[in-house]
């Protein structure tokens, strides 16, 4: 294909000139050398391999501009073991002086046993509207008698803007002498958070499976149980302070739920006992962005390693050659002692 003349002018380029083979002959320092190298690269190929194959997450801050107009999706699931069903009520406030009874969503009342079993289910709401009309007195009554609780479950939706929700018997204010007749110990709002979140459910389950990252639900698990030496009624308030997130996965779909942190506190009530939950949001949002290192820089990595690893390696055994040489030339001479 090519003539004689070409070819020498190409060979003219080869930086990778061959050395005969008899010309060359192996060592045993040679030998130890290129195994000690070859185990090395190997080594560091493959913590770059787990280096390319890790995905990391970047996290950034910005002022959250699309704040208006937005709803905000908070998720409930609290029991309230020594509550009955009959008296609960969740009522939401929010700074732009709106009070909603009866709050969007989808929320349900789960009468509960005094050792914690499933009686029936309800739709708060749809309970709600029913008891506008007329409270049933005599049952509220019967659930006290029996201990009965309350769970609910469910989620509610708010402006998105700070504010309030709180579990209470608001509804019942002008009945409720007549169901406690003056003993206000009846009204124990013990209860233990099962879950609370600000979020789409689904986002945040797929976020749990796929990111480390945030704090989405650390009220989880939490109990707040009147002491039995205790007698007056108890109202307890959470101080939650919510700040946006987004998290981005490797292909691009982004996620927006709210993580958020919280103080609690306790008090006797001088009227009838409630449990607040007071939130205000952060102006700053974070974003958690999945990345990872590019297939480019993966191989410069690895093209790195084995001339690196070669060149030190081939420095190293003409170090150990010619100290050996050296050595067995003055133990022929007979100067070695």
């Amino acid at each position: 294909m090519f003539s004689e003349t070409v070819k020498s002018k190409i060979k003219k380029f080869d930086v990778y000139r061959k050395l005969p083979q008899d010309l060359t002959e192996p060592t045993l320092s040679g030998a130890f050398v290129s195994i000690i190298a070859c185990a090395f690269m190997t080594l560091l190929f493959l913590t770059e391999l787990a280096e390319y194959l890790k995905v990391s997450t970047n996290t950034e801050m910005f002022v959250d501009i699309n704040r208006g107009g937005e709803k905000l999706v908070i998720n409930i699931n609290i029991a309230f073991p020594r509550y009955p069903c009959g008296l609960i009520s969740l009522d939401a406030q929010d700074i732009m002086g709106s009070h909603v009874v009866d709050v969007g969503g989808s929320m349900k009342k789960i009468r509960l046993s005094s050792d914690g079993k499933f009686i029936e289910e309800e739709d708060l709401f749809e309970k709600e509207h029913k008891e506008e009309s007329g409270v049933n007195l005599q049952e509220i009554k019967k659930q006290l008698d029996n201990k009965e609780g309350c769970q609910l479950i469910g989620h509610i939706l708010v402006n998105k803007v700070p504010g309030n929700f709180h579990v209470s018997s608001h509804a019942f204010h002008n009945q409720m002498h007549s169901i406690i007749i003056g003993d206000n110990s009846k009204l124990d709002l013990s209860h233990v958070i099962n879950h609370l979140s600000f979020g789409s459910n689904k986002d945040l389950e797929f976020i749990k499976t796929h990111f480390e990252e945030g704090v989405l639900n650390p009220l989880d698990e939490l109990k707040r149980i009147r002491p039995d030496g205790v007698r007056d009624a108890l109202s307890y308030e959470y101080y939650i302070k919510v700040v946006p997130t987004t998290y981005q996965t490797l292909e691009g779909e982004e996620f927006f739920v709210h993580q958020f942190t919280a103080n609690t506190n306790e008090y006797s009530a001088q009227g009838m006992p409630a449990v607040f939950f007071r939130y205000d949001l952060s102006p700053v949002t974070v974003k958690f962005s999945q990345t990872k290192e590019s297939f480019f820089h993966f191989i410069v990595q690895v093209c790195a390693i084995v001339g690196g690893v070669f060149t030190v390696a081939g420095l190293i055994d003409n170090l150990l050659h010619t100290s050996i040489s050296k050595i067995l030339r003055k133990r022929d001479a007979g100067k070695l002692g």
